[in-house]
């Protein structure tokens, strides 16, 4: 019975977490222009389709979404969820939390919750361009996702590092105007350190394409475990 009522707990987490990223101002605004980007791009296409061949065409808008995704969706990730634990901890909510579930599933139930928010906002954006562009690109789908997700759980392990939230606002920040160039240098460059910083970031993995891209989600678990190990051990 425990066992249960810890699930429904997580769920619960869950559930306010992706509630609360709707209702955050920010939240809105980075919806409306993800989903605006995403009609504009749709519709340039549409209107430019005698330029393109049928299969040019039927992949574009999609891919277009993911470039913009790619270059900007680490800022969204981070300025939206950067305080998604250090933000109970700062605020010393979260000891009302740990008194009635265990810490697993907190963290869970926060991962899960920011996870369903971008899913929902994926399909948002590829419903635009299944409505004005008639075509839906799976595999462009599917990369956004798992791409999107690393940044979902390597923001969740710096907020369980950094106990200050303006903190990893700040460092998110860095990060995801940094890690965009990072990558594609480590792509296309030659210098020794590019070598193994390559297989740190997801760049390489969404370039390489098809089953390589569900490295990101073996990275996703293990910044996940890595977080869930370093909560369990955090004093609240």
């Amino acid at each position: 019975m425990k066992e249960k009522g810890e699930r429904l707990t997580m769920w619960a987490i869950c559930q306010h977490e992706f509630f609360r990223l709707f209702k955050s101002v920010k939240s809105l605004i980075t919806i409306a222009f993800i989903t605006g980007v995403s009609y504009w791009i749709s519709d340039a296409l549409r209107q430019a389709a005698s330029m393109f061949s049928e299969a040019e065409f039927a992949r574009g808008p999609a891919l277009g979404v993911f470039g913009f995704l790619l270059l900007l969706g680490p800022l969204f990730v981070f300025s939206l969820s950067h305080d998604v634990v250090n933000r109970e901890l700062a605020g010393r909510t979260i000891r009302f939390l740990v008194t009635r579930i265990s810490r697993h599933q907190i963290v869970m139930g926060k991962f899960l919750g920011v996870a369903l928010f971008w899913l929902v906002c994926l399909l948002l954006s590829f419903g635009v361009v299944l409505i004005t562009a008639h075509s839906f690109d799976g595999k462009a789908f599917w990369q956004c996702l798992s791409f999107l997700l690393y940044f979902v759980a390597l923001t969740l392990l710096l907020s369980i590092l950094i106990p200050l939230p303006r903190y990893t606002m700040f460092l998110g920040v860095v990060l995801s105007l940094g890690m965009p160039f990072l990558g594609l240098w480590s792509v296309f460059s030659e210098h020794p350190t590019a070598k193994w910083l390559t297989y740190l970031l997801p760049y390489v993995f969404i370039e390489k394409g098809s089953a390589w891209t569900g490295i990101l989600w073996l990275y996703a678990g293990l910044f996940l475990l890595a977080s869930l190990f370093l909560f369990q051990r955090r004093d609240c």
